[in-house]
């Protein structure tokens, strides 16, 4: 019988990432987790829905997480996600779109509860969260997907920051042609240093 190390490494053909005390005692996890063990991990989301008339129409919301110039904080998005439901179509056409933008307005804004993911923290986020059931103005957009009625979630662990002074927009739109019921939902996650 051959001498081969029975552990998994990245030389065998089968590599699964299995953390191995003995062939590599460290184990990794991604940023969050150490956010969320020091009371730093938040999350936010806003909902809507409409009936919608005999010639259809569109339903929007709308979140924006601000970082306040001045905060001394760095707002790192781990997670966007969300969903649109479709009740009560009748032989409708419908279309769905999450567009993600840097800076921008929102119409009639109010305002959305944070949650600290450090459920027992009282801990608040520095960040502002406002919703609105219209769609933003202004802004740069740097991200649009089309999306069916489902759910959706993007994972960026990070991989968005919001420095001091800037802010972030997603809004999630669903259109039918004719008649139903539409729902939008959107939620953020994200983390603060």
């Amino acid at each position: 019988m051959p001498n081969h190390n029975a552990m998994d490494n990245p030389g065998n053909e089968l590599y699964g990432l299995a953390v191995n005390g003995y062939d590599e005692p460290g184990s990794a996890a991604p940023p969050q987790t150490g956010a969320a063990r020091a009371a730093r991990h938040f999350a936010s989301e806003a909902s809507t829905s409409a009936n919608l008339g005999i010639l259809g129409g569109t339903v929007n919301i709308t979140i924006r997480l601000s970082n306040p110039l001045g905060s001394g904080k760095l707002v790192y998005i781990a997670s966007i996600g969300g969903t649109i439901d479709v009740s009560l179509s009748l032989l409708s056409s419908f279309t769905g779109l999450v567009t993600i933008l840097s800076g921008g307005t929102l119409t009639s804004p109010t305002a959305a509860a944070s949650s600290n993911l450090y459920l027992t923290s009282a801990v608040t986020s520095t960040g502002v969260v406002t919703s609105s059931t219209s769609a933003p103005t202004g802004g740069t957009t740097f991200m649009i997907y089309p999306t069916f009625p489902s759910p959706f979630r993007f994972t960026y662990t990070g991989g968005i920051q919001l420095p001091p002074g800037q802010s972030l927009i997603v809004n999630v739109r669903g259109s039918l042609t004719l008649l139903g019921l539409l729902g939008t939902r959107v939620n953020l996650t994200w983390w603060e240093t």
